[in-house]
């Protein structure tokens, strides 16, 4: 199981690096708690989470719940992967083919989500196996046929969980470079994401940063990262993320990433295929 705090560069800015790096110490406190109460073991700490390992389906997934239920409580949301396989255990680390799947599950989760693989929804008693919602099969680099993700809801009583949207970013240079900018624009309103700007949410909630009129668009639908110097996005939909850019066949992506370049249409839950959609938004890069 891998488990990241969703946002941490942003709560670093957001209140100071003493005092973030104070308060996910004492989230990754908690959340070692949390594990050893579950019988699992906490492999080793990734600066803003951590990699856990259990010797059963449920004690993780027990785990990954009990850990969703204690977010308000440190006000900050958590990004939680579980895979099961086997693994090679080294000094203080895992390694294997088991670790790679559940980091990557991790990285496609949405703040406040747990995701499982099929593997791991088979191995669980009937009473949280009723937790699990299936979502789509999803690539995976060295995996020759995608893998089943599934949505695990962390209380019975827990409503489906919303599906949703976050675009944007900016790549920035050496300091009085130019910087690489993207303009989203939608129904007359128009977005520039920079460095002082570097995220908007976009789906179909009110409080959505750029907020879409459509109903095959999720409340909440996508986000678009800053990484490795290109802009990111990386669907966390059910309907799926269509992207158009230039000449170039329409790409499809259903809880998975693709880089922006250049510029075209971004349709969040139907093909892109004119601007006057309501569902779509067209983005272009360039140098400012």
């Amino acid at each position: 199981m891998f488990v990241d705090i969703a946002d941490s560069t942003m709560l670093y800015e957001r209140i100071g690096n003493a005092t973030a790096a104070a308060m996910t110490q004492r989230v990754l406190a908690h959340l070692r708690h949390l594990v050893e109460d579950h019988r699992g073991g906490v492999i080793k700490s990734l600066g803003d989470g951590l990699l856990a390992a259990f010797p059963v389906c449920d004690d993780a997934t027990r785990t990954a719940c009990a850990m969703i239920g204690i977010q308000d409580q440190h006000r900050l949301r958590l990004r939680i992967g579980i895979h099961f396989g086997t693994v090679i255990e080294g000094i203080g680390d895992l390694y294997g083919d088991a670790c790679n799947v559940a980091a990557r599950v991790q990285q496609i989760a949405r703040p406040g989500e747990i995701l499982a693989t099929q593997a791991l929804v088979d191995g669980l008693s009937p009473d949280l196996r009723g937790r699990t919602k299936p979502l789509s099969n999803v690539a995976m680099k060295g995996k020759a046929a995608p893998i089943r993700v599934h949505q695990i809801r962390a209380d019975d009583d827990t409503e489906d969980a919303i599906e949703s949207t976050t675009l944007g970013f900016s790549l920035v240079t050496e300091a009085g470079g130019p910087m690489m900018t993207l303009h989203l624009a939608y129904r007359g309103q128009d977005i520039t994401l920079s460095r002082t700007l570097p995220r908007v949410t976009i789906g179909r909630e009110d409080n959505s940063g750029l907020r879409i009129a459509s109903r095959q668009t999720s409340r909440q639908h996508a986000v678009i990262d800053f990484t490795r110097e290109s802009f990111l996005l990386t669907d966390h939909s059910t309907n799926g993320t269509f992207i158009r850019s230039g000449g170039s066949p329409p790409v499809v992506l259903r809880r998975d990433s693709t880089k922006l370049v250049g510029s075209g249409l971004i349709g969040f839950g139907a093909e892109a295929l004119d601007e006057g959609q309501d569902h779509v938004v067209s983005f272009r890069g360039e140098l400012a």
